[in-house]
C-alpha cells in the first residue's frame, strides 16, 4: 500500500497552489521500474507516472479514460528517449480506490525483469481495473451536477469567450479537472454556482480552498438562478452539442472532450439530460475581496478541513458587480 506520508508530503508543498505542472516523487528507488508519484498544480489530483524508454513503448495499446480516470501518454523532450505514462485522479473523494489501483498497477509492473514486458503487464492489469469500474460506476450525472455542468458551460460561452476566445476559454476551464476555482484565467479565477430555487438567496460553498487564490490573483463569484422546466429551455444536451461544435471549430474539440469526459459527461447517458431544459432566470455577480464573506484555509484550527457553509447574499450588496452584459463582468481582471 501506498504510504500515507507520501500523499502528505506532496499535497503540503507549497508550490501546489501557484504552480502549473506537477509536484513528484519517486517511489521504489531500487525496484525495477521507474514510478513516481505526484500532484498535478493547480488542480491538486493525485498521479501515478510510470517513466520508461521510448523503445520499450513502441506499440503499445491506447488505454481509454475511465471515469474518475484520466490515462495520458507523454513523450519527454529531454534527447534521452523516455515516455511516461500518467493516472490522473479526477474525484479525490475516491483516493482510497486510488491507491489499491496504483499499488495493484506497481505490484504487476514490478515483477517481470524485463521493462517492456512490465508495461505491458501494467496496461493489460490497468484495462482489467478500468472494467471493473465501469461496471460499479452509478450510471448519469445527479440533476444537481447537470445543472452545474450546464451552468459551467453557459460561463464559458456568455462570460470567458467573449474576453478570452474559444480555445483559451476551454484551456482555462478547470473545474472538471479538480481545480479549486471552475475557470483559472491567468490573473482571475471564476467559482460558478447554479440554483434552481425560485429565490437565490445564498450560495454554498464547499471547501475552505474554493473562495481562496494566490496573492495577485482576483476571484470572482458567479450565481445562476436557473429556471428548469420540462419541455422547455437549453437542455444539457442541446448545451455541449452548441459546445462542440465551437470548439471544433476553433481547434480545440479534443480539449473540450477532456473536461466534459472529467465532468463525468458521458454522451451514452444523453437520453437521460434530454427532458429537462434550463433558461437563466438571473445572474448575480461578486468580486470576491477584502471583508467578503467566506471562510479559507488560514482560519481554520489544525485538524480541521473540507468545510462547506453557505454565503447570504444580503450580506454580499457592496461586492456586486453589473451583470447587464455579461461578456463585459470580466471588464479588467484579465
Amino acid at each position: 500500500m501506498i504510504p500515507a506520508e507520501i500523499w502528505a508530503h506532496l499535497e503540503d508543498d507549497t508550490r501546489v497552489s501557484s504552480a502549473l505542472g506537477r509536484i513528484q516523487r519517486r517511489i521504489l528507488p531500487t525496484g525495477r521500474r521507474n514510478f513516481l508519484l505526484g500532484i498535478e498544480a493547480p488542480t491538486r489530483s493525485r498521479m501515478l507516472i510510470l517513466r520508461v524508454a521510448a523503445a520499450s513503448a513502441e506499440g503499445q495499446p491506447e488505454v481509454p479514460d475511465s471515469r474518475g480516470v484520466v490515462v495520458r501518454t507523454r513523450v519527454l523532450d529531454t534527447g534521452v528517449g523516455w515516455v511516461e505514462i500518467e493516472l490522473i485522479l479526477r474525484d479525490n473523494q475516491h483516493r482510497d480506490i486510488f491507491d489499491l489501483l496504483v499499488t495493484d498497477l506497481v505490484e504487476a509492473a514490478e515483477e517481470p525483469e524485463d521493462e517492456r514486458t512490465g508495461l505491458f503487464r501494467f496496461l493489460d492489469r490497468l484495462t482489467d481495473w478500468q472494467q471493473l469500474l465501469r461496471r460499479l460506476a452509478p450510471g448519469g450525472l445527479t440533476r444537481e451536477a447537470q445543472q452545474g455542468l450546464w451552468g459551467e458551460l453557459w460561463t464559458l460561452r456568455e462570460v470567458v469567450t467573449p474576453v478570452l476566445g474559444t480555445s483559451d476559454s476551454v484551456g482555462a476551464w478547470q473545474g472538471p479537472l479538480g481545480a479549486d476555482q471552475d475557470f483559472h484565467l491567468g490573473g482571475a479565477c471564476i467559482e460558478v454556482k447554479t440554483s434552481t430555487a425560485n429565490q437565490m438567496d445564498a450560495l454554498h460553498i464547499t471547501s475552505e480552498r474554493q473562495l481562496e487564490a494566490p496573492e495577485g490573483v482576483s476571484i470572482m463569484l458567479l450565481g445562476l438562478s436557473l429556471d428548469a422546466r420540462v419541455g422547455f429551455g437549453e437542455t444539457l444536451p442541446d448545451m455541449v452539442r452548441a459546445s462542440r461544435a465551437r470548439a471544433s471549430e476553433a481547434g480545440c474539440l479534443h480539449l473540450l472532450d477532456d473536461r466534459l469526459g472529467s465532468a463525468g459527461y458521458d454522451e451514452g447517458d444523453e437520453a437521460m439530460y434530454s427532458e429537462v431544459g434550463y433558461s437563466l432566470r438571473l445572474l448575480r455577480a461578486f468580486l470576491v475581496g477584502q471583508g467578503f464573506p467566506r471562510i479559507v484555509s488560514g482560519d481554520l484550527s489544525q485538524g480541521l478541513a473540507n468545510v462547506s457553509y453557505s454565503i447570504s447574499l444580503a450580506k454580499c450588496s457592496q461586492f456586486e458587480l453589473s451583470t447587464d452584459m455579461p461578456g463585459a463582468i470580466l471588464g479588467g481582471l484579465v
